[in-house]
């Protein structure tokens, strides 16, 4: 379901490899990918380059709904578990972006150190066309990448915008044309091994723990873990949810 790689310089390749469910993110492919970033750890990486196989037309559709849990949304949530690791690695992460990217994917590339977008990379977050909640932890990052209003626009309509509409909101570093992608991440890969990996290192782990804290308090956290729960226990979010797993689970 991936494809990894590390060549002489030090830039591991790992590879998104199943586009026939548009590189939907299940627990197998999550397990994968998370070990791809340990391997990159361990083998003293300087760069992991995140993408996807050359022409596809969607980047990845998030998570594969086919295994969603309402009532685990939180825990054990592959999706998430990626999230956490590329922001608590050491290496920087460059996502580029080839294709649209939905859901639990833009979860991920938002989560990308940088990121270089090809013009066809368009982009939506669709939890709320299922009322799923996501952790304060999230918004609150995504706040900081984009600011409010257009996380509000996204979230609030679910609508799918342009790359140049994300690069402007700040979610893309680059926009670039498709058949130029591939050479000018490797710019930005060569420049980033210019500098002292421990130094980049040192760098990331500042900047992530600033944009991750919050000034929420015990009882915002309790009260927002209660509006969650309402929103899932919920008879309309439940029946709104079984209808489209089991659309999904139809063999037509």
């Amino acid at each position: 379901m991936i494809k990894y790689a590390v060549d002489d310089n030090g830039i591991a390749t790992i590879t998104l490899d199943r586009d026939d469910k548009r590189n939907a993110i299940n627990k197998e492919m999550a397990e994968q990918i998370l070990r791809g970033l340990q391997q990159a750890e361990e083998c003293k990486a300087r760069v992991v380059v995140l993408r996807a196989n050359r022409n596809v037309n969607v980047w990845c559709a998030g998570h594969d709904l086919t295994e969603l849990d309402p009532q685990a949304l939180q825990t054990g949530n592959p999706t998430l578990e990626i999230v956490a690791k590329m922001q608590s690695s050491p290496l920087p992460v460059l996502a580029m972006v080839e294709g649209s990217v939905y859901a639990g994917g833009l979860l991920i590339v938002l989560s990308a150190d940088i990121v270089i977008a090809a013009r066809n990379a368009r982009a939506a977050i669709t939890s709320n066309k299922l009322g799923i909640p996501l952790e304060p932890e999230l918004y609150a990052y995504w706040l900081r990448v984009m600011g409010i209003h257009k996380v509000k626009e996204l979230l609030f309509t679910a609508a799918t915008i342009s790359a140049e509409d994300a690069y402007h909101a700040g979610m893309y570093n680059h926009v670039v044309e498709p058949d130029h992608l591939e050479q000018f991440t490797e710019t930005i890969t060569r420049n980033i091994l210019q500098c002292i990996p421990e130094g980049v290192a040192n760098v990331k782990y500042q900047l992530n723990l600033i944009a991750q804290q919050s000034s929420l308090t015990d009882q915002d956290r309790s009260d927002i873990r209660h509006r969650n729960a309402e929103l899932l226990n919920s008879p309309h979010t439940r029946e709104h949810i079984e209808k489209h797993l089991a659309s999904l689970r139809s063999p037509s």
